[in-house]
């Protein structure tokens, strides 16, 4: 079992572990496309039968291949002095059983998909009086708090504004909203918004990611959104903007050991 660097070759060995739907499945897509970067561990490089695939940021771990629980208990040996491992499963998986015992955190999260084409985005995206947009470029990326975020998905600043669309809402100089889409990866594009805690709950959030969404589908992406389901108010927006599809899934974490 070892740690092995990102190459096309590796890359193309291990699509065939991963067959199917996976909760959050943009991040594995975009570490096996070389979009972001991602922690690859596996049995054997050049045969490999069974890999961990990590996102480097706060995201999920991917299980591929023939995952037993003695190869659960190597490679969380490997990998938890590096990271938090975070694996998402949907409530039927039987890969609950091969865990390891104890996770330090349980929960449920929902993935959204298949954004109705009937709601509309236009209206959705008005902006109210007062408030302009800003596209996130390299001159405002310093003033935006939740950025550092996707400087550590792609590996830089350049690399994360150029592999995103993304937008903050401005009131004045003052950012109170942005909204991010990236990874864009396989004619996907993944959603995430923040909105600074004293401009809450006046709809700001849904403005600056329908004006994210509309951009998006103009050039061929579905939109996706994952949220925790105590996260209420992400959840109200991803059905506000019209997301049909509701995927629960289940949230396991085993805390990291360094």
């Amino acid at each position: 079992m070892q740690i092995v660097p990102f190459t096309p070759e590796i890359a193309l060995r291990l699509e065939r572990l991963f067959p199917g739907n996976r909760p959050i499945p943009t991040r594995l897509w975009a570490i096996l496309d070389g979009t972001i970067q991602g922690r690859i561990l596996v049995d054997e490089p050049t045969h490999p039968t069974f890999a961990l695939v990590q996102d480097l940021t706060e995201g999920p771990s991917y299980l591929g291949g023939v995952v037993t629980p003695l190869a659960l208990r190597d490679a969380f040996a490997i990998v938890r002095p590096y990271q938090e491992i975070v694996v998402c499963l949907w409530p039927d998986d039987p890969l609950v059983s091969a865990l390891p015992p104890g996770p330090s955190y349980e929960g449920v999260a929902i993935d959204f998909t298949d954004r109705s084409p009937i709601v509309d985005l236009n209206r959705l995206a008005t902006l109210p009086s007062g408030y302009h947009l800003q596209r996130i470029n390299k001159e405002i990326v310093q003033a935006i708090e939740g950025f550092d975020y996707y400087v550590t998905m792609f590996g830089s600043v350049e690399r994360a504004i150029r592999n995103t669309i993304g937008y903050c809402l401005m009131r004045g100089e003052t950012i109170v909203c942005e909204a991010v889409a990236g990874p864009l990866t396989r004619g996907v594009a993944e959603l995430g918004v923040e909105t600074g805690a004293t401009h809450r709950q006046k709809a700001l959030a849904t403005v600056t990611s329908a004006y994210v969404i509309r951009e998006c589908e103009s050039m061929g992406y579905r939109a996706f959104w994952s949220a925790a389901q105590q996260n209420v108010a992400s959840v109200a927006i991803a059905r506000r903007l019209g997301f049909q599809t509701e995927q629960p899934f289940t949230v396991l974490a085993w805390s990291a050991t360094n």
